[in-house]
């Protein structure tokens, strides 16, 4: 672990992402020393940074160091950016921002993920976020209280909604469904993570001429739902039943699973 560039795992009681979590973070899909999603994560990063009034860290900083923790093979980075240990309460004073990088194992699907996993529909919501939307913020307990909830009802994901009960995201990926030919996805404008993998497959949708659509649809629009699958850093998972609809994951578009695949492929 790499706190402001030295080995140490000892961060000030006083770090205002320890506080208030004052601060963001990115989770990095390393194959080897190459992240092929980098410049997509440091593009949120900054944009987050901007939003918050963070001076962000420099991104060949981040980068070099994050190369000499990751080693050989697959490995998932993590980056913490908080706003340091400057002001007092909720007003903050200009200062040095605290950085923090380690790694841990790549996560690979159990056996029994291999023909799509059971998600939750959580009755935890999420708050409509304002200017966090999008945001990768240090603030995760609604996600923590739903995963407590996913974990006790046997599933290892969740899909969550805001408190209107509108579609958002899984608890700790991002959500697509296909329906009729096309691609759906919820708009994360109000609340949200705006993930790179999510990102990265509207692009590759954009260019196989797939056709999607971002909408703001409540959970009962899974009924009609050919296909559900999930997104994030490590690759795309296919869901098989949720809220007792089923789920055909051979429905899941081939041009973005062959894409991810590749994209996440350890040569």
């Amino acid at each position: 672990m790499l706190i402001n560039g030295r080995n140490s795992e000892c961060l000030p009681v006083l770090d205002r992402g320890l506080q208030y979590g004052d601060g963001l973070f990115e989770t990095i899909a390393f194959i080897g020393d190459e992240a092929p999603l980098w410049e997509r994560h440091m593009r949120r990063l900054h944009h987050g940074c901007e939003t918050l009034g963070i001076t962000p860290p420099e991104t060949a900083l981040l980068l070099e160091e994050a190369r000499s923790l990751v080693g050989e093979g697959r490995r998932i980075l993590k980056i913490i950016v908080t706003r340091g240990q400057q002001g007092r309460g909720y007003f903050p004073d200009e200062g040095e921002p605290t950085r923090l990088l380690y790694t841990r194992p790549w996560r690979s699907p159990a056996p029994d993920e291999s023909g799509g996993i059971r998600a939750h529909l959580c009755r935890t919501r999420l708050a409509r976020g304002g200017v966090l939307a999008g945001l990768k913020t240090l603030n995760r307990l609604e996600q923590v209280m739903a995963a407590r909830e996913a974990a006790a009802a046997g599933c290892s994901e969740g899909v969550l909604c805001d408190a209107d009960g509108f579609l958002v995201e899984g608890i700790m990926s991002n959500l697509f469904w296909s329906a009729g030919g096309r691609l759906f996805t919820p708009d994360l404008q109000q609340c949200g993570v705006a993930g790179v993998m999510r990102e990265f497959v509207l692009d590759v949708a954009s260019r196989a001429g797939l056709p999607v659509e971002i909408v703001r649809e409540k959970a009962d629009v899974l009924e009609q739902a050919d296909a559900l699958f999930l997104t994030s850093a490590t690759g795309l998972v296919p869901v098989s039943e949720c809220n007792g609809n089923q789920f055909d994951i051979r429905a899941v578009p081939i041009e973005i699973s062959a894409a991810i695949d590749k994209l996440l492929r350890a040569e």
